[in-house]
């Protein structure tokens, strides 16, 4: 690259960065997402279900999502007893994906607080289309973070999870 190709680069990314510290006017900061501390995240072998996506704000609810969570998974994958909550402070968000043929993920991304509810953002990764697998299994991932209040609202973005070298 040319010095003044370096030049210009380094001077256009110069005034990006200047321009972005000047909030703008009439817009509103994104809200601040809540940290998130992962529970448990896996592709559960052999497991057949549904799409899950719950906030658990109790032991009850907690206890009958994880015995949902556990159906046909061995207790070396989930063990029988769910993990501890303190849920006067906390809360559980869990997004599970439909069985899958293959290797794949649901990760959750963030929640945040927005108009009287939250939003959790979720990425699903299903296999690529070139992978090749013997079992089936159900992607899922439970996250515990601050209690939040309001209704749920998941936002899923499509990926796609690799198996190996892609054929042309």
């Amino acid at each position: 690259m040319s010095r003044a190709a370096i030049f210009v680069t380094v001077a256009l990314l110069a005034l990006a960065c200047a321009g972005s510290a000047e909030p703008q006017r009439g817009r509103r900061p994104a809200p601040a997402a809540s940290p998130l501390e992962t529970i448990v995240q896996r592709s559960v072998p052999g497991q057949s279900g549904g799409e899950i996506r719950q906030v658990a704000r109790d032991d009850a609810s907690w206890r009958a999502l994880w015995a949902e969570l556990r159906q046909g998974a061995s207790a070396d994958l989930l063990p029988e007893e769910p993990p501890a909550v303190d849920f006067s402070r906390e809360m559980v968000v869990v997004a599970a994906m439909p069985t899958q043929s293959c290797v794949s993920q649901v990760t959750v991304r963030s929640v945040v607080r927005a108009r009287g509810g939250v939003v959790v953002s979720l990425l699903e990764a299903p296999p690529a289309p070139n992978c090749r697998c013997y079992v089936a299994s159900r992607p899922l991932h439970a996250v515990r973070l601050p209690r939040l209040e309001g209704a749920p609202r998941f936002v899923a973005e499509r990926g796609q999870t690799p198996c190996g070298p892609s054929h042309p």
